[in-house]
């Protein structure tokens, strides 16, 4: 995953690097009380095309990532985190493809994974209950069976209606949607 160039520094703090823009849902999906930290990169240059209510016209080139996480205590998730896989959604130029990066032990990298692996995930819940999930990753057809429509892999999560709304960037909270068009990453959206 790091020879993507996507976070900056420790990989494990998920900084993300110039271009690489954080975002989340409003709605999103419940994956086995795991968290998710969404990023969009698009190739310099690259911009993608508003549709109302549906996902932007992504250009070739552009990778959708999301991270699926654990805080170790749910009550203070200062205390760190175990990140179990990165998910990429890939435009290329008649399809998306989908892959799947499972992280090591140490934090330090996540290594492509086609197979699908299963992983226990041990955690504090907001109660300080101690929790148990043995935690599935999907092997490269379960990841397509997810996304797919009309047999086609397509993103499900970047809806626009899913991104209408404030998010806190490094400097500051502003509307989602706002900060793709301010970022170069989405054109023909009008308040």
């Amino acid at each position: 995953l790091s020879g993507y160039h996507f976070f900056k520094g420790s990989m494990k703090e998920l900084s993300p690097n110039e271009g690489v823009l954080p975002y989340d849902l409003v709605t999103p999906l419940f994956s086995d009380y795991a968290h998710k930290a969404r990023f969009v990169w698009m190739p310099k240059g690259a911009v993608a095309t508003y549709t109302q209510d549906e996902i932007p016209e992504f250009p070739v080139g552009t990778v959708l990532i999301k991270n699926f996480y654990y805080p170790f205590d749910f009550r203070d998730e200062r205390k760190g985190r175990n990140i179990i896989e990165t998910r990429l959604l890939i435009r290329k130029t008649d399809k998306w493809d989908a892959l799947t990066y499972v992280w090591n032990k140490e934090q330090t990298e996540a290594t492509l994974n086609i197979i699908g692996d299963t992983k226990s995930i041990d955690w504090t819940d907001t109660k300080g209950v101690q929790m148990h999930v043995d935690y599935s990753v999907p092997n490269k057809n379960q990841f397509k069976t997810c996304h797919s429509f009309n047999g086609d892999l397509i993103p499900i999560g970047p809806k626009v209606r899913n991104l209408n709304h404030d998010f806190s960037y490094t400097d500051g909270k502003k509307n989602q949607l706002d900060q793709w068009v301010a970022a170069g990453y989405l054109t023909g959206y009008n308040k």
